[in-house]
């Protein structure tokens, strides 16, 4: 058993090490996608690690000092920054083999239907709970993107995307259930609802996670993808 200090490090290798070895598959090849998509990440990752940033500050969230490395920059572990990174390679892998193997997307006639009215139910939980720093800052902020992507007629990866992002949730219970349960991330619940995704023992998710963790992907694939039909359509 690896000591406490590492288990935030191992977290994140243990997630990034299958889509990492795979990245050469002959049918996937993601290493054929590597420009654009992590030219996505680097721009997504700076907003989102502003926003850590300022969280952290602010307590609206910390990090355990016994289960982190002790090295810090601008007071967030360094596994913290590398969050950012690794998680949205591993959605990534899990996006393009979800649209390798599903020919047939289930969501792709409803999508801009989809993504409104769940962009309209993000936005009201924001407002109602706009006295929340991070239920108001993730519902909004996921909300307004779905809306935005929602009268964008180029935006026709919406469909793979929920379906993708449906797929992810089942790594984003495990890692992120870990990460909380522990726990790693320790969440002040005066900024937040207090409702919980809990299985004794793998998982104490707020549910504010899946809002922030929508908005986090979104803006990663969409990124992506305006960027890789652009160089399409050159």
């Amino acid at each position: 058993m690896f000591p406490d200090k590492y288990t935030y490090l191992a977290l994140m290798l243990g997630s990034l090490a299958y889509p990492l070895a795979q990245s050469f598959e002959h049918r996937i090849k993601m290493f054929r996608r590597w420009k654009s998509m992590l030219l996505a990440i680097v721009i997504t990752a700076l907003v989102f690690t502003i926003w850590d940033v300022y969280f952290t500050i602010n307590g609206v969230w910390s990090f355990s000092e016994t289960h982190t490395l002790p090295y810090r920059f601008i007071y967030m572990p360094l596994e913290e920054w590398s969050f950012f990174f690794v998680i949205p390679y591993c959605c990534f892998f899990v996006y393009f083999v979800a649209n390798y193997y599903i020919k047939r997307n289930p969501f792709e006639k409803y999508q801009f239907r989809i993504a409104r009215l769940l962009g309209i139910a993000l936005l009201i939980c924001g407002l109602i709970f706009h006295q929340l720093v991070y239920t108001a800052v993730a519902t909004i902020g996921a909300g307004a993107l779905l809306l935005y992507l929602s009268f964008i007629p180029r935006a026709t990866f919406l469909g793979r995307f929920f379906l993708g992002y449906l797929f992810c949730l089942i790594p984003f219970v495990l890692v992120n259930g870990q990460l909380t349960c522990i726990p790693v991330v320790l969440y002040n619940n005066e900024e937040n609802t207090g409702i919980r995704i809990f299985i004794e023992g793998i998982a104490n998710i707020p549910i504010e996670d899946l809002a922030y963790n929508l908005l986090m992907l979104l803006m990663n694939v969409s990124i992506y993808e305006f960027i890789s039909s652009k160089v399409l359509n050159k």
